[in-house]
């Protein structure tokens, strides 16, 4: 969680100033692992298709648990390493 908040505070600045930043990825957000890990077991074609309300594709788990959105927002930002050490 730290060096992905990290890493999106890196970019933040480049891209949008402070009144633009969205909250920080909290212990509660790591449920996007679990997310990641079912969408495995429940192959769609795009990212986009888990939160579709299209009849033959909608599948309430993805959008009850966690918005695109938010799930976007982890998966672009998400960071292991400090770039400033390496």
């Amino acid at each position: 969680m730290e060096q992905t908040n990290l890493y999106y505070e890196q970019h933040s600045d480049e891209q949008a100033g402070p009144s633009r930043r969205l909250p920080d990825i909290t212990l509660l957000d790591m449920i996007f692992i679990a997310l990641a890990l079912q969408m495995g077991h429940d192959l769609k074609q795009t990212l986009h298709d888990y939160w579709s309300r299209i009849i033959q594709l909608h599948t309430p788990f993805y959008s009850e648990t966690m918005t695109q959105d938010r799930f976007l927002h982890i998966l672009h930002f998400l960071h292991f390493a400090d770039n400033s050490k390496t």
